[in-house]
Formats: C-alpha cells, structure tokens, sequence
C-alpha cells in the first residue's frame, strides 16, 4: 500500500507564533527589519493543518503531508511574487516593507525558475495563530524551521478576547478564522473541543477565561514533549520585556536566527511607541473587570495561570528552552 509522501524544502524559515492577540504582528513587523528576513506572511489554511490535527480530526500522516506541501508551494510562491499581499494599510503589506522594491520586481517578474529557491538567502518568516500548541508536529513536518513564541499576560489576553466578542456566539460567521464545529445545532470554536455543553452554558466569560488557561496550559505540556534537539529551536519571547526592554531582547532574538537588527528596527520601535509601561492602573482594572464578571472557579484558574506568567517573567534569561 502506497502512504502519502512529499519532499520538503530545507529553507531557514521563521515561525511567529502565539495566541490570538499575543502581538504576533508586532513581534513579526519587528523581524522584517531585520538584515535578510522576509516581510510577514499569513496563511489561514496552513494554520487550519496543525489545528484540525489537535482535535484529532486528520491523523498524523496527513497532517505532516500537508504541512510540508503546503510550505513548500507557500514559499515558491513568495519567490515568484504570486500571492503577495500589496494591499495599502494591511499589516502584512509589502508596501511595509523597508525594501518593497524586491517585492514588485518579483511580481513583474516573469522567471519561475524553482532554482530561485536555492539562491535565496532571506529567511521566509511566517505567522503561526498558537503553533507551539502543536510544536511537536510543525518541527517534525519543517526540519529547517525556528519558532519564536510570543508570550502574553492570560489577564491581557483574557480581556482582549472579551474586547473582541470571543466568548460571544460569533461562529457561524463565515470568515472566523478559527476551525469550527457543529455540536446540538450550535457552532463553537474548536477552542471548545471536547467540553461542548460546558461551554454552551457558560456566560461570554467564563468561555473566554476557560479557552485561554486551556491554551495556556497545553502550551506548557506541548513544551514538555519536544526533545533537547526541538527545544533548541524553539524561542520564548515575552511581551512585557519585549516592550520595556526592546534592546536586550533584539539582542537575544539576533543571536537566535542569526541575524542583525538594523536602524529600520529602531526606528519601527518609535512608532510601535516601544518602550512603554506595563502593569499601570488599567491593567489592575482589567483584573478588577475580569473578577467582577467571571465565577470564582473559572477566575481562580486564570490567577493561577497569571502567576506562573510573572514567575517565568522574572526568572527566564534564557535564549530558548535549554536550562
């Protein structure tokens, strides 16, 4: 019996990733000024791969083929300009670009040569929405892959959710990025998998207080399954020190991907008004909201998951998982 099986490409590549509002944006913004690193890109359908997989809706084989193929015509793509994004305002722009000229040329380009992916030397940078919740499964499938984790405080996360309406039933929307699934003619966010009723008879909430220590604490188990190889390609950054301490963590993601950041970095940090102030009075009104809100239970276990958020905020030093 035949089993499917494409060659993948062996390309340095970078994988933003972190929760829905965790600053990937940003965070990627920042990388694409540094020396030879792609501007951001996006794909929802790629994302869908790893997430389908988590709620063990396509098995293991299916979903390293489709990563792998997926990525791979995702890159080619790129190289030839077919698919860029040149739409003025958008985040992922390449007229955002500090060098957008290298992205017209390729449009206008009539050379579809796959040589260019061997002559390339700028490293493909791609978002990944909560990719270390399956870092075992994209490092496997993308031997040539680097994750940089962007981590957020659960009470700002928590409280931009709410922001945003995600524990409001907003799903049958036909553009929710997020997978999707029918339960008792409802439509719930596979946030919610495998504890459907629950979620149903919960206020807004609690559904968004419950998915986000969920994601929280499966990122801490999906960590612990990555062997000593995988941790080292893996790469925590936390938003609270990114934003008060932008030089020393520059520093340390230069070290990491092997790569320099420019004076395009340092002016990009001016208008995303970096440094700045963390934990001021809004964020302890945020607290006072989200108690007010939630039922004890539920607002106990987003403390518990704010805790170990301040304690690895404290104590990580570290380039990546390797203590």
């Amino acid at each position: 019996m035949s089993r499917l099986f494409v060659k993948g490409l062996k390309v340095p590549s970078i994988g933003v990733s972190g929760f829905t509002r965790s600053g990937k944006a940003m965070l990627m913004k920042l990388l694409s000024t540094y020396e030879m690193i792609d501007k951001p890109n996006e794909d929802i359908f790629f994302e869908q791969i790893y997430f389908l997989h988590k709620i063990k809706k396509i098995n293991d084989q299916t979903a390293n083929y489709l990563i792998k193929k997926n990525f791979n015509i995702l890159y080619y793509y790129n190289l030839i300009g077919r698919n860029i994004n040149f739409k003025k305002g958008d985040w992922s722009s390449a007229l955002n670009y500090h060098n957008s000229k290298i992205y017209k040329k390729r449009l206008n380009s009539s050379d579809l040569n796959k040589n260019l992916i061997n002559k390339n030397k700028i490293i493909y940078q791609m978002m990944l929405h909560t990719g270390l919740n399956s870092g075992k499964l994209l490092l496997n499938s993308l031997p040539s892959l680097k994750i940089i984790e962007m981590v957020k405080n659960p009470i700002e996360i928590a409280y931009s959710w709410i922001n945003k309406n995600y524990g409001k039933d907003i799903y049958d929307k036909p553009t929710i990025y997020a997978p999707t699934c029918k339960f008792k003619n409802n439509i719930v966010p596979y946030y919610a998998s495998g504890w459907e009723e629950e979620y149903l008879k919960m206020s807004e909430f609690d559904r968004v207080i419950k998915m986000t220590t969920n994601l929280f604490l499966d990122r801490e188990k999906e960590i612990k399954k990555l062997n000593v190889s995988e941790k080292r390609r893996v790469m925590l950054v936390f938003f609270d020190k990114l934003v008060t301490e932008p030089q020393s963590e520059l520093k340390r993601i230069s070290k990491f991907i092997k790569r320099d950041f420019t004076n395009n970095t340092l002016k990009l940090l001016k208008v995303e008004k970096i440094p700045r102030i963390v934990f001021s009075d809004e964020y302890f009104k945020k607290i006072k909201f989200l108690k007010k809100k939630s039922t004890p239970k539920i607002f106990n276990k987003l403390v518990t998951c704010e805790k170990k958020y301040l304690k690895n905020l404290n104590s990580f030093n570290n380039l990546n998982l390797i203590k």
